[in-house]
C-alpha cells in the first residue's frame, strides 16, 4: 500500500505530497534538514546533556535508559520520537554552538549598531509645508509634541502621543537611523522624507544592546541560518542537485525549487 498522509479530508500520496512542497514553496526548508540530516551524526549528545536538557537538572539518574522509558510514558510519547526528533532537535542546538559559540562576541560588534534600540516621537505626514509648519511650531513656538501628534500624525502615533518604540535601529529607515545615530536625546529634527511622506522626529531614550542571553541565543540564530542558507545554495546549485521527477516538468531544470 503507497503510504499518504491524511489532512482533514484531503488525502495526499507521495507524488501528491512532492507537489505541494514545490507549490506550497516548502522544497527548500525540506533541503535544509536533508542537508542537517548529514551533519549531525557527527554531533553525539553526552548523557549528561540529555538529562540537563529534558530534566533541567545535572543530577544523572541511575540508570539512563530507564530514566528515557519513564520520561517517554511522563510525556505520552514513543521512545522512536525521542530519538528522531527530541534528540534531533538537542543536536541542532549543540550543532550552532559548535559552530558559532566562538564567533558571537564579533559579530555582536559588528551587529551593535543595529541591535540598539531609540525610543522616539514622531509627528507622520504627507504636506511638506505642514510638516515644515509643524516642526517650526515645535522649535521656535515650544509647541507640545505629543499634541500636535494626536491632532495631524496619519499613523498609529496619534493614539500615543506621537511615541514609538523602544526600537531597533535595524527596523528604522535608513534616513531616519543615520540621524539618530549622531543625535541626542530630546533633538528636534526638521521634516525628513521617508517615501511617500514627510517625518518630523524627536529622540527621547536610547538603549544600548548588550551581549546577555538572549542577544547571544539571537545572534547564534542569525549565523546559523546564513550558515544553512548556504548550504541549501550550495545544493541547488550543484548539477541535477535537486530533481522533482516524474511531476511538474517545468521544475525539473537545474536548481529548480
Amino acid at each position: 500500500m503507497e503510504a499518504c498522509l491524511k489532512i482533514g479530508n484531503h488525502l495526499l500520496t507521495g507524488e501528491q505530497l512532492v507537489s505541494s512542497l514545490v507549490r506550497y514553496k516548502l522544497l527548500e526548508s525540506l533541503i535544509g534538514h536533508v542537508v542537517l540530516d548529514d551533519v549531525l551524526p557527527q554531533v553525539r549528545l553526552t548523557q549528561e546533556e540529555v538529562v540537563r536538557a529534558l530534566t533541567g537538572s545535572a543530577q544523572m539518574p541511575e540508570d539512563f535508559d530507564q530514566f528515557l522509558v519513564q520520561w517517554c510514558e511522563s510525556k505520552g510519547v514513543s521512545p522512536v520520537y525521542v530519538k528522531t526528533v527530541v534528540l534531533r532537535d538537542l543536536q541542532v542546538r549543540k550543532l550552532k554552538r559548535l559552530l558559532f559559540a566562538d564567533r558571537i562576541e564579533a559579530e555582536f560588534l559588528r551587529r551593535k549598531q543595529d541591535l540598539d534600540q531609540v525610543g522616539f516621537r514622531r509627528i507622520k505626514v504627507t504636506d511638506l509645508a505642514l510638516a515644515e509648519e509643524l516642526y517650526f511650531q515645535i522649535r521656535d513656538d515650544g509647541a507640545d509634541f505629543a499634541v500636535l501628534a494626536q491632532q495631524h500624525s496619519q499613523d498609529f502615533e496619534r493614539h500615543t502621543g506621537g511615541l514609538v518604540g523602544p526600537v531597533r535601529f535595524s527596523t528604522l529607515p535608513d534616513e531616519i537611523a543615520s540621524l539618530f545615530r549622531s543625535g541626542q536625546p530630546g533633538e528636534v529634527y526638521s521634516p525628513v522624507q521617508v517615501q511617500s511622506s514627510f517625518w518630523i522626529v524627536r529622540p527621547e531614550q536610547f538603549i544600548f544592546a548588550r551581549l546577555n542571553d538572549s542577544v547571544r541565543t539571537e545572534l547564534i540564530e542569525h549565523l546559523f541560518m546564513e550558515w544553512l542558507q548556504s548550504q541549501i545554495q550550495s545544493v541547488k546549485s550543484q548539477p541535477n542537485g535537486v530533481q522533482v521527477q516524474g511531476i511538474l516538468p517545468s521544475a525539473t531544470t537545474k536548481g529548480a525549487v
